[in-house]
This record gives C-alpha cells, sequence and structure tokens, in this order.
C-alpha cells in the first residue's frame, strides 16, 4: 500500500513538475553577477500574471522558502496551444551570497503550486567547484564534503530514532500484554460476580416467594378475625337490639319532652347558618365585583401592553431605518474623508502653485494660464469645503436623531416593563381572589349540606314527634276510656238491688269476705317490697322480678367496663366497644 502510495505521488509531482521546463541551467553561476535563467512553458499550462520564479534552497519543504522571485512576464502573444519559451532576470543584489549551498530555480503558479524546478546549482567559481560523476553521462551529482558529514549526522540521528521507536514498541507490547492479562482476570471475576448475582437472584425470588405465602396466611388469619369480629358485632347487636325493644317505650316517654327543646335549638342552629350563608353570599358578591374590576384593569393593562408593543414595532422600524441612515452616512462620511484627503491634497498643490506662482511673479509676469488654473482650484477648494460643511452638518443631525430614538427606545421598554409588572401583580390578585371564592364557595356547600342534614333530621324529629302525640293521644283515649269503665263497675257494685233475689254470679262461702269488707278494698295496691335496678339504681315498687330483669335487659350496657351507653346510637357503642 505504501509502495502504491509513493508511486501516486511520484506521478502527481512528474504531471505538476513538467508543466514548466528550465533549460540552459548551468552547474553553477559566477558570484556578484546579474543571473539571467530560461524556461519553457507546455502547451498544458495557461501562464497568470500572478506566476512568479523564486529561487530556493536544495531541501526546501514549502513555497515560503524561497530566498528570492520575480514576477513573470506577461504572455501577451501565445496564440493557441504552443510552446513558449521565457526568461526570468535576478538582479546581483536580491541574489545568495553563499558559496557553499545548493540553490534551484522553481516556477510557482497564482494558486501557490510549483509547476516546476530547475537542476541545482551554486555561486563559485568554477575553479572552487568539486564535481563528481558518475560512470553514466546522463545523471550529474554535486555533493561537497560539509554535505555529506550532515548526511551521516541525520543518518546517526534517525537510526537512534529508529532505535528508540524500536525500544518504545517493546515497552508497549509488553504494557498490551500485561493489560490482556489483566483483561482476563477481570473478565473471569466478572463471571464470578454474575454467577453469585444469579444466586442472589434465585434466594431473592425464594424469599420474595416466602414473604407472598406469609403475607397470603396473614392475610387469611385477618379475614378469619373480621369474620370472628363480625360475629360478635351481630351477636352484640342482638343482645342489643333487644335490651333496645324493652327500652324503647321509656324512651319514647322521655323524647316527647326532649324533642321539643331539640326542635327548637334545631330551629335556632338553621336560622343562625342561614344568616351566615347570607354573609357570605354577600362577601362572594363583593368579591366578585372586585374580581370584576380587577379582569377589567387586567384587560386594560393587556390593551396597553398591546399598543406599547405596537410602538415598539414602530420605534425598531424607526430605529431600523436610523441604522440604514447611519450606514449611509458612515459611507458618506467614509467618502467626505476621502474627499477631505483630496482637499488637502488640493490644497498641498494650491499652496505649491501659489509658491511657484510668487516666484514667476519675482522673476517675470505670471501666465494667464498659471492663473486661470490657480482660479480654478481655489474655486474648487471652496466648493468642496461648502460640501464638506453641509455633509458634516448632516452627520451631525442624523447622529442626534439617532441618539434621541435610543432614548425613546429605552423609555417605552421601561414603560413595557412596569405595564408587565403591573398587569402580573393584578394577575396574582386575580388567583387569589379566585382561590378565596372557590374557598368559599366550599366552606357555603359544607353549611349548606349540614342545613339540608339538619332540616332532614328535623322533619324526621317532626314525624317521629307527631307519631308519639298520636300514640299519645291514643293512649289518652285508652285511659278515658279505662276510667270510664271503672266508674261503670263502680256505679254497678255500689247500687243496692232492687229486689231481694240470691246473687246470681257470686256463691256464698266459708272463705267469702264479711258483709261489712268494700268489694274495691282488694282492688288497690298491695304492700310490697320495691326492687331495684342493678344497672340505673332506680327503684320500681309492686313489679316481679321477671319485670325487673326484662328492664335491666332493656339498658345498653358495655360487656367489658359495664358502662351504660344509653344515649349512645349503635356506631358509637360500637366504636366505643371495639375500644377495649
Amino acid at each position: 500500500m505504501e509502495s502504491n502510495t509513493a508511486t501516486e505521488v511520484a506521478d502527481h509531482l512528474a504531471r505538476t513538475f513538467s508543466q514548466v521546463v528550465f533549460i540552459d541551467i548551468p552547474q553553477s553561476y559566477p558570484p556578484s553577477t546579474h543571473v539571467t535563467c530560461s524556461y519553457t512553458l507546455t502547451a498544458a499550462f495557461q501562464p497568470n500574471p500572478r506566476d512568479w520564479v523564486g529561487i530556493f534552497k536544495v531541501g526546501w519543504t514549502t513555497t515560503k522558502d524561497y530566498h528570492t522571485f520575480v514576477w513573470v512576464e506577461p504572455c501577451i502573444d501565445v496564440v493557441g496551444e504552443q510552446t513558449v519559451t521565457r526568461q526570468a532576470f535576478f538582479k546581483d543584489y536580491y541574489l545568495p551570497k553563499d558559496e557553499i549551498e545548493f540553490y534551484q530555480f522553481c516556477y510557482v503558479d497564482s494558486t501557490g503550486q510549483v509547476r516546476g524546478a530547475s537542476t541545482p546549482f551554486c555561486f563559485r567559481s568554477p575553479a572552487e567547484q568539486s564535481l563528481e560523476i558518475s560512470p553514466d553521462d546522463d545523471l550529474l551529482v554535486i555533493t561537497t564534503q560539509d554535505q555529506v558529514e550532515q548526511s551521516l549526522r541525520e543518518k546517526a540521528e534517525m537510526q537512534k530514532e529508529l532505535d528508540q521507536i524500536r525500544a518504545e514498541n517493546e515497552t508497549l507490547k509488553s504494557a498490551l500484554l500485561r493489560e490482556q492479562q489483566q483483561a482476563a482476570g477481570l473478565k473471569g471475576q466478572n463471571e464470578q460476580k454474575e454467577k453469585e448475582n444469579a444466586e442472589l437472584a434465585t434466594e431473592l425470588d425464594q424469599t420474595k416467594q416466602q414473604i407472598k405465602n406469609l403475607r397470603s396466611s396473614f392475610q387469611q388469619q385477618l379475614k378469619e378475625n373480621d369474620s370472628l369480629k363480625e360475629e360478635m358485632v351481630i351477636q352484640m347487636t342482638k343482645q342489643m337490639e333487644i335490651q333496645q325493644d324493652s327500652v324503647t317505650e321509656r324512651r319514647e316517654r322521655s323524647s316527647s319532652r326532649t324533642s321539643e327543646e331539640k326542635y327548637d335549638r334545631a330551629v335556632q342552629k338553621i336560622n343562625q347558618l342561614k344568616d351566615e350563608r347570607e354573609k357570605l353570599k354577600e362577601a362572594i358578591e363583593a368579591q366578585s365585583e372586585e374580581i370584576s374590576k380587577l379582569n377589567a384593569k387586567v384587560r386594560e393593562g393587556e390593551r396597553e401592553l398591546f399598543k406599547a408593543k405596537d410602538g415598539i414595532q414602530l420605534i425598531e422600524v424607526d430605529l431600523q431605518s436610523s441604522r440604514k441612515e447611519k450606514e449611509r452616512l458612515a459611507a458618506e462620511l467614509q467618502r467626505l474623508q476621502s474627499l477631505t484627503y483630496n482637499v488637502d491634497k488640493m490644497q498641498r498643490e494650491n499652496q505649491d502653485l501659489q509658491r511657484r506662482l510668487s516666484v514667476q511673479e519675482t522673476q517675470q509676469s505670471p501666465s494667464d494660464d498659471l492663473k486661470f488654473q490657480c482660479q480654478t482650484l481655489t474655486r474648487q477648494l471652496q466648493e468642496t469645503e461648502a460640501k464638506l460643511a453641509a455633509e458634516k452638518e448632516e452627520t451631525r443631525n442624523a447622529k442626534r436623531r439617532n441618539e434621541y430614538l435610543e432614548a425613546e427606545m429605552q423609555k417605552i421598554r421601561d414603560q413595557l416593563e412596569n405595564v408587565c409588572k403591573a398587569l402580573d401583580g393584578e394577575k396574582r390578585k386575580s388567583s387569589k381572589f379566585e382561590l378565596q371564592i372557590l374557598e368559599v364557595n366550599e366552606v357555603l356547600a359544607d353549611k349548606n349540606i349540614a342545613i339540608d342534614e339538619r332540616e332532614s333530621t328535623i322533619n324526621l324529629k317532626d314525624n317521629q314527634l307527631t307519631l308519639l302525640t298520636q300514640e299519645k293521644e291514643e293512649l289518652a283515649r285508652e285511659n278515658q276510656t279505662l276510667k270510664e269503665t271503672i266508674q261503670d263497675l263502680r256505679r254497678l257494685y255500689t247500687e243496692p238491688p232492687t229486689t231481694p233475689a240470691e246473687p246470681l254470679y257470686l256463691q256464698p262461702d266459708d272463705d267469702a269476705p264479711p258483709a261489712s269488707t268494700h268489694v274495691y278494698e282488694t282492688i288497690g295496691p298491695e304492700d310490697e317490697d320495691s326492687l331495684v335496678c342493678r344497672h340505673c339504681r332506680e327503684s320500681f315498687p309492686g313489679i316481679t322480678q321477671d319485670e325487673l330483669d326484662q328492664h335491666e335487659q332493656c339498658h345498653r350496657v358495655c360487656p367489658f367496663c359495664t358502662m351504660i351507653c344509653d344515649d349512645m346510637d349503635q356506631a358509637t357503642f360500637e366504636d366505643h366497644v371495639y375500644s377495649h
């Protein structure tokens, strides 16, 4: 691959260097003399006036290493594709003074590429030259002792660098081998760690499965506990329902007296809630008005913002036009500067002319042409000065106008920033009021729900009160009926019989009471011991033990702390029991 690359480079150099051929180049030129070299332009090469021929020291690397150069002669008489011979002339002042080094001519085109090079030559007398001619007459090699020694030194340095590169190569190979060994060791460790990670992942999966099983068993236990609790609650509920049924009558009697007070308190609470609702509605209306005002302010601020933006756009257009005007004025100013330079030049020429005119006036009478030329130059100078003054005044006016527009632009930007800040503040206030209105609406909704619940409770209590009133009236009617029946029986037994007949329903016997004893003496209450409830400690005279047991079962008693919970509802009573 390297040989192919070298061949391509050699072909490229041959094609490039063969376009200009230097002819009749001697082996040496005498020092301190002019040098002329001849070269031939091939038909395939098109010269350029910017091409040049330079003298380069043998061993040059770039076209900037020239010692001196001359521009090529323009090829005006070239017709078609033909070979042209030209010459380059070098003055002795610019030639090299070194008689040891070797040089060569190089033709460089306008793009900086070398199109041709001559054979090496030197600047010395023929007697001092050392020539080495090989057996082949076609090849001429010119060398000196210094060049040979320098070549040997370069060869030794290159051999040293080669040995150093080989040593570095060996060091890098050994380092690479160590790196490969370390990589193999790390690869084995990585595989071992991967195996350990796989084992840990398997153990982790097993642990997760065990945890899952434990969770399922725990949930099963929780479900069983919940079912047991539900069964216990059901049993307790049944027991409490039995107790509730027994005390319902007593509660109805006591609730008939307190329901009216509760009703009055509920009505007062409803009225209070209605007042609060009215107040909240008034506050909402006030805040709505405030929000509408703020929205109006926000809209006004947006309109002002749009107006400010339109003004900014107009000012930007003016600023762009002023910038263009400024650029035009800068160009005009540059033109005026050049014109000023011309004016100064004309002034100097005018002064020279006036000085020459004064000299000529002292020697001889001035000519009419010179006077006319002087007057013309003076008039042109005055016109130019007037134009320059006008252009300077126009430039100053444009600068002042530009500064005024920039100040107006900055002022409008400040106003726009203030409007944006005020608009942001109004938006924050509006959002704050909206949040307050939402909170007030939520509170009002909660109070409306509470009012509806209380109204429904009051309606339910009204219905219960109506039912109790109806039951009370029925009981009163039944009591009145019983009283009338008792009065009828009393009249029946107190009136004497009209005929001395034997009693139809009563048969006298030995155990009958004496005649003087009143019939209704046995109807009254007997003197018996009073029974006391073991929960509420209330005494009940004239009742049996079964009736006392029924009364005790009517109480709602906590099975843990034996607390009487008759005033609690069912949910509160259950929470109290579960708290133990």
